[in-house]
């Protein structure tokens, strides 16, 4: 799935970490930059109860690495151009999104992952404006991603958003 940044109309919520927004339920949730002693447990939680959906096979140090090097990959080259936006509700971690450049103006979505207990809250489509905010001031002018076929709830996000 690519979008373009021209086929992007839809207005972008940018949010500050620290300020509060208030859901539709007076929730208050924030989205953040990654602080690796606040969220690096917190998501590689996430990543146990989601596994099936978020990585391909079992190689179990994959995760830490990633976010360890804040790398898509192995290369020492790419060391520290893996980006993640963290959403928060009431100071628990509720998802997050990881993504990078993958050439000078390709992005690539790389992780999307919403806790169970804060799913149906709309997090999963403001991590995706987040991150497509920032890959596309990181110049990138078209963002693609991968999903499994039979993630349904992330489809109609992606599709939404003009994927």
């Amino acid at each position: 799935m690519i979008i373009s940044k021209k086929s992007l109309i839809i207005s972008i919520l940018f949010l500050q970490c620290n300020s509060f927004i208030y859901n539709k339920n007076n929730v208050a949730f924030q989205i953040c930059e990654f602080n690796p002693q606040r969220d690096t447990q917190e998501i590689l939680d996430l990543f146990e109860q989601n596994w099936h959906r978020l990585v391909e096979g079992n190689d179990k140090a994959l995760p830490p690495f990633m976010l360890k090097y804040r790398s898509h990959d192995t290369n020492p080259e790419n060391f520290g151009s893996l980006y993640f936006k963290i959403i928060r509700e009431n100071d628990q971690l509720a998802g997050f999104a990881a993504y990078y450049l993958e050439k000078p103006t390709t992005g690539q979505l790389l992780l999307l992952a919403v806790g169970q207990n804060f799913r149906g809250k709309g997090y999963g489509t403001l991590l995706m404006k987040e991150a497509m905010r920032e890959l596309f001031t990181l110049g990138a002018d078209h963002i693609s991603l991968w999903t499994d076929p039979d993630n349904y709830h992330a489809h109609r996000i992606y599709e939404n958003l003009g994927f």
